[in-house]
């Protein structure tokens, strides 16, 4: 009986009250109660597990059952040049440098080490010397000679010792002449041709020279008829000529002022020569040496001195990389252009004997030190 009662309490408690009655209807509408219950939505069914995949034989997985692969063991991959050991530092161009820095933008290994302190104290040294091979800033090859080619205008001064009224016998056969062949006017000067040769035995602040030198000088003129001629006639052979030669042979002493072109590159060379001189002459009328009314042929020579005061212009500062290619093949050292006025009396010494065949003249040139 206690346990009946105990369950009959224990259901009031928990059953809810009922709801209260509305005051509007008092009776319930039987259609509403009569209604059926609205169906339970369906559950959406749940998706059914991925299959789990099926690993390739002898291939380990992971704990997701994805195969663990083997990487760098595949047979498309590329073999790498260092597998186990850090690659070597890249190789340097100079050996005593300094690696370089990575905050540095620009390339240290391409960077030139400065000068030790030897190497600029030699330079000092060899800028302060006075050799002329360190103040050109090259190794020149040795200078020792010196060739010119030289041209003037020359006239021998044969007629110097006439006294007589008139023209002198030079002036007389190789003067200018009118029509009729008489001169009129003194002989035009010639074309004089030089060739030099000099051996520099010694520099001093310049080269000190021994050399010679040998011209060549010629005139011409139409030759005079002997026979007497009658009025208004030509005294001169139209179909024979008359040649007068002249070669000078010199022994000169020489020296060249070359410091301010070794040491400052100012262009300009003063030089000066002299010494002896001996000039060999002959007369050819046609293909024959001329022969005088003693029967004497027309040929001889005579001593005297010769001297020769000149500037040369160093063209090596037109291109100094030209003349430096110009020595290493050549071994010319330099080249010039020069003018000079030449003092020459080949007159014996002032003999009264010898014929005086020298000139004092000026000639232009081009010159080669090497």
């Amino acid at each position: 009986m206690s346990a009946v009662l105990l369950a009959s309490l224990v259901f009031a408690f928990a059953a809810p009250p009922p709801p209260p009655p509305s005051g509007d209807d008092d009776v319930a509408d039987p259609a509403e109660d009569e209604l059926p219950p609205e169906p339970a939505p369906e559950a959406e069914p749940a998706p059914a597990p991925a299959p789990a995949p099926t690993p390739a034989p002898d291939v380990p997985l992971d704990e997701r059952y994805d195969p663990i692969l083997p990487y760098g063991d595949a047979e498309d991959q590329p073999e790498f040049e260092y597998a186990d050991e850090t690659p070597p530092p890249p190789e340097l161009e100079y050996a005593d440098q300094t690696p370089p820095d990575p905050e540095i933008e620009y390339d240290q290994t391409r960077q030139r080490p400065s000068p030790a302190d030897s190497a600029l104290a030699r330079e000092s040294d060899q800028q302060n010397d006075l050799g002329k091979a360190q103040f050109q800033g090259r190794v020149e090859s040795p200078q020792r000679f010196a060739v010119e080619i030289k041209f003037g205008p020359y006239l021998p001064d044969v007629d110097r010792r006439y006294t007589g009224e008139g023209f002198g016998p030079y002036a007389n056969i190789y003067g200018r002449t009118d029509d009729l062949g008489m001169t009129t006017r003194q002989p035009a000067k010639g074309l004089f041709s030089v060739v030099s040769f000099e051996w520099q035995f010694v520099h001093f602040g310049g080269p000190f020279s021994v050399g010679t030198t040998v011209g060549l000088f010629r005139d011409r003129a139409d030759a005079l008829i002997a026979e007497p001629v009658a009025d208004g006639e030509s005294l001169r052979s139209q179909a024979d000529k008359t040649r007068f030669s002249v070669v000078p042979v010199t022994l000169l002493l020489g020296y060249r002022f070359e410091l301010l072109a070794d040491r400052f590159r100012v262009p300009l060379v003063p030089y000066a020569r002299g010494g002896v001189a001996y000039g060999f002459w002959w007369e050819r009328k046609g293909s024959q040496l001329a022969v005088n009314a003693a029967g004497q042929k027309a040929r001889g020579g005579s001593w005297g001195w010769q001297a020769n005061l000149g500037l040369m212009l160093r063209l090596d500062f037109i291109e100094r990389g030209t003349a430096i290619d110009l020595d290493r093949l050549t071994g010319i050292n330099h080249t010039y252009i020069f003018g000079e006025w030449q003092f020459s009396h080949l007159d014996g010494f002032g003999s009264d004997t010898a014929m005086a065949i020298g000139d004092d003249t000026f000639l232009l040139g081009l010159a080669f030190e090497f």
